[in-house]
């Protein structure tokens, strides 16, 4: 059962994406099935024909929305591959709680997508590696999550769901195909994603030996609210993180951010062939 007032708040939201973009766009949003949510280092890989933007802040439920590095925070629209494609250019996190509404903006990020029509989502992300066959730059595709050390997701009591049940196999599968296009060179893993709150990096002595001793093969602080929020509406969710980091190495923000940036050209081809083929 989903909460009738959060539908209500992600309602007025697609309204008033779809009212920016009017009369321009009038028939695009009917035809929208396919949303992204681009996370850290992710939104300068995507390039969208015909592109117009609206920034969250001019949004209802995202007017007090503070600033993050790698999120530009904009949604985007536009077509890619000849298909109609409405995307987040960053995302708000669960550990941005300097806001008391933080959760509501999670959901809503994802439900006011999902209000303007999407029924297949991408959600991206960095991720850590927790083996060492898992390299950086390498694309992690998520086939299971680990919750037990996840905060709680921005749900209502009652909102019963999986969001596993939310990864597709075909999906995974075709995913997996596109990666090893020769004209790529991106390795991809299908993984188990183990969410921690955050913002403070997981230790290296002991937190990632416990996840991987418990079956995770990466670690981020985001997608698995996004695939709660989407499992309640019965959407499917492609699951992507770009490697930033080893499990050994120390961790810097900006050093993540720059190595998606460093691989942002590969990253838009992958992108434009993986919706390509959907």
């Amino acid at each position: 059962m989903r909460n009738s007032g959060r539908e209500a708040a992600a309602k007025l939201a697609a309204d008033r994406i779809r009212n920016y973009f009017a009369p321009s766009r009038e028939d695009f949003f009917s035809q929208i099935r396919l949303g992204l949510i681009l996370g850290t280092g992710w939104g300068d890989a995507l390039e969208l024909e015909d592109l117009l933007e609206i920034n969250f802040k001019d949004i209802p439920g995202f007017e007090t929305l503070g600033t993050l590095e790698g999120h530009r925070r904009f949604v985007a629209t536009g077509h890619i591959a000849g298909k109609a494609v409405v995307a987040l250019r960053g995302r708000v996190h669960l550990n941005e709680d300097h806001l008391w509404h933080v959760p509501e903006m999670v959901r809503l990020q994802t439900e006011m997508l999902l209000q303007l029509g999407v029924k297949t989502l991408i959600v991206t992300s960095a991720v850590g590696s927790l083996t060492s066959h898992i390299r950086v730059g390498d694309i992690a595709i998520v086939k299971s999550f680990l919750t037990l050390f996840a905060p709680p997701p921005p749900l209502w009591g009652g909102e019963f769901c999986s969001p596993e049940d939310t990864l597709d196999s075909s999906l995974t599968t075709l995913t997996s195909r596109i990666c090893r296009n020769r004209d790529l060179g991106l390795a991809s893993h299908f993984v188990t994603h183990a969410m921690v709150r955050g913002p403070h990096f997981e230790s290296r002595k002991t937190d990632k030996r416990v996840l991987r001793e418990l079956g995770a093969d990466v670690v981020g602080m985001s997608m698995l609210p996004e695939a709660c929020v989407a499992a309640l509406y019965g959407v499917k969710v492609i699951g992507l993180g770009f490697v930033t980091n080893t499990a050994s190495e120390m961790h810097s923000h900006e050093k993540n951010i720059a190595r998606v940036r460093e691989k942002k050209e590969k990253l838009a081809l992958f992108l434009k062939n993986l919706i390509n083929e959907l």
